[in-house]
């Protein structure tokens, strides 16, 4: 998915643990060295920019 391609690597890398492997906040900012906050920063941004750049999921909910 081209949208998903263009997130930033760290935003990626946090949707890919928390969605698609179903992590817990805790366990994916372990497996990357950041604290749970920053983890739930960088989901938010992902899926805020995933929303804009796909108009069929803005009447989606898209959380963990």
């Amino acid at each position: 998915m081209a949208a998903l391609r263009r997130l930033p690597i760290r935003q990626r890398q946090v949707v890919a643990l928390r969605l698609l492997l179903d992590l817990d906040t805790t366990t994916t900012a372990e497996m990357l060295g950041l604290s749970t906050g920053t983890v739930a920063a960088h989901l938010h941004r992902a899926l805020t920019a995933l929303r804009r750049s796909i108009p069929a999921l803005d009447h989606q909910e898209l959380t963990p």
